[in-house]
């Protein structure tokens, strides 16, 4: 197996990426970020990681009703 070559855009400038470069820079993954100049990129999440934020959402939504009966609005 031999390693993949790495993009020349993949390499930062000197100064870091800005959010411009973000615009221009062929073929980045969906949901690249750029955090204090660095690209950061997402992996996708599995079905289990969706269940669980779900799940977790639901739980807080539950320990946290409003008690004071408007429904939380």
């Amino acid at each position: 197996m031999s390693a993949q070559p790495v993009p020349d855009w993949l390499v930062p400038p000197p100064d870091g990426f800005t959010a411009d470069d973000l615009d221009r820079l062929p073929d980045l993954p969906p949901h690249t970020q750029r955090i204090d100049g660095s690209l950061v990129f997402a992996s996708p999440q599995k079905l289990f990681h969706m269940l669980t934020v779900h799940l977790l959402g639901q739980g807080l939504r539950a320990a946290f009703r409003p008690v004071c009966g408007c429904g939380g609005r």
